[in-house]
């Protein structure tokens, strides 16, 4: 019976902790959580100017005649020590450069893209050699991954709730264009990570929000020439030799299309999404999709709405 009764109250307390939790969390909820997490924030990757010539990397680990790659948890060594400026609690960025990016659409030199890891710390420190432990795990770790000094990146915070106009002529911000996707996506949504072409040399910062959008053109349905050779003229009176083979169709509009076509103004830009800049470097900066209309490709524009 006395176990009976642990039971029920224990199953008692569970439910109504499980019951308080979304109060706590409005309670607590001050809107200032910032819009990405560091674990997000250190896994992005980015583009550099320069292809990173790190000389400090990693060099072997333990159970490395067990396995190929390593994560978190793992102790992995480094091929400098003491007499190389290493101190014991030091962190650091594990970093993999991939290789040169070229723009999508001009063929422009970018950069070199990097893979972020994940972290280490250093643990022991010998004269040439020393221990560290991988703490954050982004993809497999192996030997001849790079180091870069650990540097502090902030989550920028969300901005207050607006609405996003579907169409329209923009504000006049600088504009760019969204000319990678992490894991080599083409077709986005909100939550994913895009690389642009502006950094710091277009005054770029982290937690300039942008714009997403695209020309409207072929690609929104909307034609240049005319696409129908069957019916392109009216009649001048209500009859028709279309069925005697001629050109003439009283289904016909009423001016020519390709008319209308030539003489009428620019289309409005069709707004697909928003994005938060989270890294700059002096070229391109990696961006956080916050929200989408529709779904976002690589070569969409972006413009700055701050």
């Amino acid at each position: 019976m006395n176990r009976t009764y642990r039971v029920a109250i224990a199953l008692a307390v569970f439910f109504l902790a499980a019951l308080s939790q979304p109060a706590l969390a409005q309670q607590s909820g001050d809107g200032s959580d910032p819009i990405a997490k560091r674990a997000d924030i250190y896994c992005t990757g980015f583009i550099a100017e320069a292809e990173p010539r790190a000389n400090l990397q990693i060099v072997g680990a333990e159970k490395e005649n067990m396995k190929m790659t390593f994560a978190e948890g793992d102790v992995v060594y480094l091929n400098q020590g003491r007499g190389q400026g290493i101190k014991s609690g030091a962190v650091y960025y594990i970093i993999r450069p991939l290789g040169l990016v070229k723009h999508p659409y001009t063929k422009k030199k970018l950069g070199y893209f990097v893979r972020e890891l994940g972290l280490l710390r250093v643990i022991e420190v010998g004269d040439h050699v020393s221990t560290a432990e991988i703490i954050v795990s982004c993809d497999t770790v192996e030997f001849g991954d790079l180091l870069k000094p650990y540097e502090e990146y902030r989550g920028p915070g969300p901005r207050d709730a607006r609405p996003l106009p579907r169409y329209g002529e923009g504000s006049g911000g600088i504009t760019g264009q969204i000319v990678m996707a992490s894991g080599y996506h083409e077709n986005l949504s909100a939550n994913q990570i895009v690389y642009l072409d502006l950094g710091n040399r277009q005054n770029v910062q982290p937690g300039d929000y942008f714009t997403i959008y695209r020309e409207v053109g072929a690609r929104e349905g909307i034609t240049r020439t005319p696409q129908d050779n069957i019916v392109k003229e009216r009649d001048r009176d209500y009859s028709s030799d279309r069925y005697r083979g001629g050109d003439f169709s009283i289904q016909s509009a009423r001016v020519h299309r390709d008319k209308v076509l030539k003489t009428r103004p620019a289309m409005p830009r069709k707004v697909v999404g928003e994005l938060i800049v989270l890294k700059v470097e002096k070229g391109t900066s990696v961006a956080l999709i916050t929200r989408t209309t529709a779904e976002v490709n690589i070569g969409d524009f972006v413009e700055r709405s701050n």
